[in-house]
């Protein structure tokens, strides 16, 4: 981070931003893109890190209709494009309360194709072909981000549905805490990136995008409910693996029939890495923008917020590590002095 120092908010007004000498949020987060924990064997002894004890069941958001489906769905993708923050504020509206119609993601891949750059023109500087590339990475992290998302979906509702019960539906909430709305956050950042990449070439701007899109409260809600609930999900998921062979089973199966064959603990991490990627996508963009560049304040000030953020969500989750820390070692303590009183009536 000390080597951004004299690049990245060079030509920020004066305020009172976010030091780049910060340590870098996430210390104990790979910082790469790459697939984690994508060995070719199962195991339970991949959550031996987790707590064990920390079951409780967690409440899900429900879900209320709305009528006039189509109009609403024109009028938030509209806004979506639009970036702005008027356009934001509703989509933080429509998914706080569990609108229907964003739940209909089979439309908005119909309508709303996924990002695609066009053909690299002649003529440009070693700095827009640089910057090109950068987006190009931004466009193919987004899309296997989304994908990988879906995918935990697709364990979760299999789950659900599951006659006779693999797991009780008192469990498999938790462990899929907040992962639907973390979704619908993501496809709509990414018709808005969609929108702008087709005219990239005319614009050559990203950082605002990010600014508009990661910079509302909707989006500091829902992941600090999932980082909070991630390590009691994985305690969760081990636990499960330990006492239920039909849930090893499924996860066995699961992970079998995926071609990269990524575990289920592989795919849950990534929401903790997101932004963290992120970042680094826009240290790299900030880098080949040059002074001048109509991004270059934008980008400035996406990382600004982008860092302020994932700065709140590692202290959100030392905050709930420790408690359940000091929650197991209290109950270790209660289960030791119980053994004691138990062994000293027996004799």
């Amino acid at each position: 981070a000390s080597q951004l120092c004299e690049v990245i908010y060079d030509d920020v007004p004066n305020e009172d931003l976010l030091s780049p000498d910060e340590d870098m949020i996430y210390e104990d987060v790979q910082r790469d893109a790459g697939p984690v924990n994508a060995n070719n064997g199962w195991s339970s002894s991949e959550f031996e890190s987790y707590d064990e004890h920390s079951d409780n069941e967690t409440k899900l958001p429900t879900r209320s209709k709305r009528n006039n489906h189509h109009r609403q769905l024109c009028q938030l993708m509209k806004a979506a494009r639009s970036g702005t923050k008027d356009g934001l504020e509703k989509t933080k509206i429509a998914v706080m309360r569990k609108v229907s119609f964003l739940q209909r993601k089979d439309q908005l891949e119909v309508k709303h194709p996924p990002p695609q750059l066009s053909p690299m023109p002649e003529g440009l500087t070693s700095h827009q072909v640089v910057r090109r590339h950068i987006l190009g990475s931004i466009i193919q992290s987004e899309r296997s981000y989304l994908e990988s998302l879906r995918r935990i979906l697709q364990y979760h509702r299999p789950l659900m549905e599951a006659e006779p019960h693999i797991l009780s539906p008192r469990k498999i909430r938790p462990i899929f805490y907040r992962i639907r709305e973390i979704t619908q956050c993501h496809s709509m950042f990414q018709i808005a990136l969609a929108s702008r990449v087709a005219e990239w070439d005319s614009c050559e701007k990203i950082g605002d995008l990010f600014v508009a899109s990661f910079s509302k409260s909707m989006v500091l809600d829902v992941y600090s409910d999932y980082v909070n609930n991630f390590t009691s999900a994985m305690a969760l998921i081990k636990k499960a693996c330990l006492s239920k062979p039909a849930f090893l089973d499924f996860l066995k199966k699961k992970q079998a029939a995926s071609v990269d064959r990524i575990t289920l603990y592989g795919l849950m991490v990534k929401p903790i890495q997101r932004f963290p990627q992120f970042i680094l996508l826009l240290q790299d963009m900030l880098k080949n923008t040059p002074k001048g560049h109509v991004d270059r304040l934008p980008l400035q000030l996406a990382l600004t917020e982008l860092e302020m953020l994932a700065e709140k969500l590692n202290e959100q989750k030392r905050v709930a590590d420790q408690i359940t820390e000091t929650r197991q070692l209290a109950r270790s303590v209660s289960d030791r002095l119980l053994s004691k009183v138990t062994a000293h009536t027996l004799c």
